[in-house]
């Protein structure tokens, strides 16, 4: 169709940017943003979690988007571009991450392997849903919930080592 043709050339024309906009020699590369949202998300997105280190993962993965608009890609060419890849799987990497972020602050309980120090109990009455993260442009995912219909096996506190 004509719409999936336009997106297409936009998404072309988008790429063009990318390999054109790169500069030789210094800037940002990829692998240091990929470990610094490895480190944030450790320390602030982790089994154990609490609100200020959320907020500070978040703070990160802003603060990494910055550094990704000075990315230097040294591979101009258009074909079999494994930096441009690179580049590409990291954007998503930091849009993956903003929205475990943003849906960790929103659920304001401990559920599964995922502890909220600072709401260590469960909230069936208000979390047990399936979240949803929209895309809001330039700002965090907005997130939504969706009830869970239980089937065959009702929801019960995961309990261990006691």
């Amino acid at each position: 169709s004509r719409a999936v043709l336009a997106e297409a050339a936009d998404e072309e024309d988008r790429l063009g940017a990318l390999l054109s906009g790169s500069s030789r020699g210094g800037g940002e590369r990829v692998p240091a943003i990929r470990k610094a949202l490895h480190e944030a998300m450790e320390a602030g997105a982790g089994i154990f979690r609490d609100r200020a280190g959320l907020e500070r993962a978040s703070a990160a993965i802003q603060e990494l988007r910055g550094r990704l608009s000075r990315l230097v890609l040294e591979d101009a060419t258009r074909s079999f571009n494994t930096e441009l890849v690179a580049r590409l799987e990291l954007e998503n990497m930091l849009d993956v991450a903003e929205t475990i972020v943003q849906s960790a602050l929103e659920r304001k309980e401990s559920r599964g392997a995922h502890q909220r120090t600072d709401h260590p109990a469960r909230d069936d009455e208000r979390y047990l849903a399936h979240s949803l993260a929209y895309r809001v442009e330039g700002a965090p995912p907005r997130v939504g919930y969706l009830p869970v219909t239980i089937t065959r096996w009702k929801p019960a506190e995961r309990v261990y080592g006691r």
